[in-house]
């Protein structure tokens, strides 16, 4: 099979991860555009992977509405980026392989879907809390809110946007075109390589007093809370299909204070902890999972858990998950696993 060409798409600026709407702040100031009459641009649900139809989330691509006839039908990898309308400053948000552009019909047929799972009206009332106006978004034609679609898994997602350096030609790029992918955007990173760097008297070298500094708010991820619940009503089920219902506590009491763990297993008498995290990044879920997981257990002085597991939806790029779950057990000698949950067929992996 023939490589998937490979395009770069530019995003509506987004302070919740592109999960859900963040509301008029960082948003083109162009007073013909979309953003800055309703506040809102229709890529902001694209990572939203909690709504899936037939195993795809269904998304939106403004490059790819502009020209929608030429690119129906066809299959693309596209990087993708985003500006904040505020400081003009590029950041460079994630990949997703295989992105599907759909045609007017099936995009018609998924906005009814979404009308018929409530799906239309939970975005409805997000904009309104976001401070951002309704538009179109129920009277328009479905290919105006869908228009491509993609594999939840193939979606990778930077755990920190990578500011973009002013030198490349996509600062030159102010519009949202569907451009032809270029090296010169690689953005590289060596997540194995460490160097200590000798500290010198130019650092910290203030006075030591408070300073007040502009604030400024950067793109954030946040996790995606409905799949979250999905995932840990589909596990509760399995796990009590092999443990029995008794043995397998959702929502369980972690023993001080109102902290509970997402799901407590009991084998004879001992115990499994289950934290599940659902950020796009896999990293960021793993990192934000491991320091409750183990303070669930471990707090104060206690060994309540003989097995720690954080769980995720599946993502495509847990190699590297992989080989950190190995290693912090060989390490540290630390009883804690990782696995993925694949809510809508029931699929739970192995232990890595």
């Amino acid at each position: 099979m023939a490589d998937n060409e490979k395009r770069i798409a530019r995003l509506c600026w987004n302070l919740n991860g592109w999960v859900m709407p963040s509301g008029p702040h960082g948003k083109s100031k162009h007073k013909n555009s979309h953003e800055a009459l309703y506040g809102f641009g229709h890529e902001e649900w694209l990572f939203d992977t909690s709504k899936v139809i037939d195993g795809y989330h269904y998304g939106f691509l403004e490059p790819v509405r502009k020209q929608q006839s030429a690119y129906e039908n066809s299959t693309y990898d596209v990087w993708l980026y985003s500006i904040d309308g505020q400081t003009k400053k590029r950041y460079w948000v994630g990949d997703i392989e295989g992105v599907e552009v759909i045609d007017s019909t099936i995009a018609e047929e998924i906005k009814n879907l979404y009308t018929q799972k409530n799906w239309l009206e939970e975005m409805k009332q997000q904009l309104t809390k976001a401070g951002a106006k309704i538009g179109n978004l129920s009277s328009g034609p479905g290919i105006d809110i869908f228009n491509v679609r993609y594999l939840p898994a193939n979606l990778k997602i930077n755990e920190q946007y990578a500011e973009l350096s002013p030198g490349i030609s996509l600062y030159r790029l102010s519009r949202y075109v569907f451009a032809n992918y270029s090296d010169e955007f690689d953005v590289l990173y060596n997540d194995d390589e460490f160097v200590f760097m000798k500290g010198d008297d130019t650092q910290n070298d203030d006075d030591g007093e408070l300073k007040t500094k502009k604030h400024s708010r950067k793109p954030k991820e946040i996790e995606i809370t409905y799949l979250h619940d999905v995932i840990a009503k589909g596990l509760t089920k399995r796990l009590r299909g092999i443990h029995g219902k008794e043995n397998v506590t959702p929502n369980h009491p972690a023993g001080y204070g109102a902290n509970k763990v997402d799901i407590v297993v009991r084998n004879g008498k001992e115990l499994t902890f289950y934290e599940i995290k659902t950020y796009n990044s896999v990293k960021t879920s793993i990192r934000e999972a491991i320091g409750q997981i183990m303070e669930y257990s471990l707090w104060t002085n206690h060994n309540r858990a003989r097995q720690l597991i954080v769980v995720t939806q599946p993502h495509n790029d847990i190699d590297k998950a992989k080989t950190y779950f190995r290693h912090l057990r060989e390490t540290y000698g630390l009883p804690i696993y990782f696995q993925t949950y694949d809510f809508e067929n029931d699929i739970l992996s192995e232990e890595f």
